[in-house]
């Protein structure tokens, strides 16, 4: 019998922190509570305080386990943004000096290790390792080459990756919160994981995450995430763009741009009538038209490296899925709509294939569910694999069959 069990997924944001608990038994899953506060003691590329990032860290993961009633211990640590770095490696890797040989998981192994060694630097941590395409003897393309003859083999791979002391620093901040990291990902990739379907991934779609500071692609296509582009653009942009033009402090300016700010459209009316705004002086009037105006050149900007990132990768023009937005960003009105004319792909915001309590914007908390997530999917591969014995010999057979096709 499989016991409940509690998954914590907690995603670091340069100005937001968010955590999910989920509960899972058997086949059914329950998102239990999702909890947000704003960050203190990370900046878009380091830990600036740890003391405060510490604190920052059991506040939420201490009172979103009290508001659940549950015990958190482990949790899975996701971030991303300007926090992550994403490359392409390729290797060329010679499998016998002369004839051919059957290509085997031994093979396999060896050349996605190297694109490890030739991509990761001294300094960085490797986060993820996605083999994209592999071509043998210069001229045969394969997602998985397994089994096939050949003399040579190249690899394509996509790496991600993220500086060692910086991920050495969260571990210590959430370990001197009290908590235990059961493992770090790239928080956008977590989130594609509960906003995407298998179809989805299939056909090809882009899945685009709008955080604060920066926007994350991830291009997939056949089950696999052929690249990942990251944009210097998220929500403080607009935020910025609204307080320079009208004169306003960046924390009023953000409250405005939630409120009232909105994507124009030429195709539809402007935003008519004024807001009200307390000022030292009193009360003074913004017009809601004012606003849309301070953030059109940014969201235009922005929808125009999107077009420049999908032109830039391969698969641009096989996305027929289309487009899925996460994020906080993605709830400005009018955006999608912008972004689905301009790109001239279907455009739509992502929905989190959970069992949970009504949230008023599930997209949002994408990430840290997919990272609560991450651990229930190695508990049930454990389950199914449960067999241990019949597993061992299995891998055992494989291998030996590996060999004599190698050396007979």
């Amino acid at each position: 019998m499989i016991k409940e069990k509690i998954y914590c997924g907690l995603d670091l944001g340069c100005q937001k922190i968010k955590a999910s608990i989920m509960r899972a038994q058997k086949d059914h899953v329950d998102l239990l509570g999702v909890s947000q506060l704003n960050t203190q003691g990370l900046t878009s590329s380091s830990v600036s305080d740890l003391r405060e990032l510490c604190d920052c860290i059991h506040r939420i993961l201490s009172g979103l386990a009290k508001k659940t009633g549950t015990k958190v211990k482990n949790i899975n640590l996701g971030f991303g943004g300007r926090l992550i770095d994403s490359r392409e490696s390729h290797v060329v890797v010679p499998l016998t000096d002369r004839g051919s040989k059957v290509i085997t998981s031994f093979d396999l192994r060896k050349i996605n290790r190297q694109t490890c060694l030739l991509g990761v630097d001294l300094d960085e941590r490797l986060f993820h390792n996605f083999p994209t395409k592999y071509i043998i003897d210069g001229f045969n393309i394969a997602t998985n080459p397994l089994g096939l003859y050949g003399r040579k083999i190249e690899a394509n791979s996509l790496l991600l990756v993220a500086k060692n002391n910086l991920v050495n620093n969260m571990y210590k901040a959430v370990n001197q919160a009290g908590f235990e990291v059961l493992n770090v990902f790239f928080s956008s990739l977590s989130a594609a994981k509960v906003c995407l379907s298998s179809q989805q991934k299939k056909d090809g779609c882009l899945f685009i995450s709008i955080g604060t500071e920066a926007t994350d692609l991830l291009f997939f296509k056949d089950y696999l995430l052929k690249a990942v582009r990251i944009i210097s653009w998220g929500g403080n942009h607009l935020t910025n763009e609204i307080s320079g033009a009208l004169g306003l402090p960046f924390d009023l300016a953000e409250d405005i741009k939630r409120s009232y700010a909105v994507v124009p459209d030429r195709s539809s009316e402007q935003e008519e009538g004024e807001i009200l705004v307390k000022r030292d002086s009193g009360y003074i009037p913004i017009q809601r038209l004012d606003i849309s105006k301070a953030i059109c050149f940014s969201v235009k900007e922005f929808i125009s490296q999107i077009c420049e990132a999908i032109k830039s990768v391969e698969i641009g023009s096989h996305l027929s899925a289309g487009i899925v937005m996460s994020g906080g960003g993605s709830l400005l009105p009018g955006l999608l709509e912008c972004i689905e004319k301009e790109t001239k792909l279907s455009t739509h915001m992502g929905k989190v294939s959970v069992e949970s309590r009504r949230l008023s914007s599930p997209s949002v908390y994408a990430a840290s569910i997919g990272l609560a997530q991450e651990s229930r999917k190695d508990l049930l591969n454990n389950i199914f694999s449960s067999n241990g014995n019949a597993l061992v010999f299995k891998r055992f057979s494989n291998r030996v069959k590996e060999i004599y096709q190698e050396y007979f």
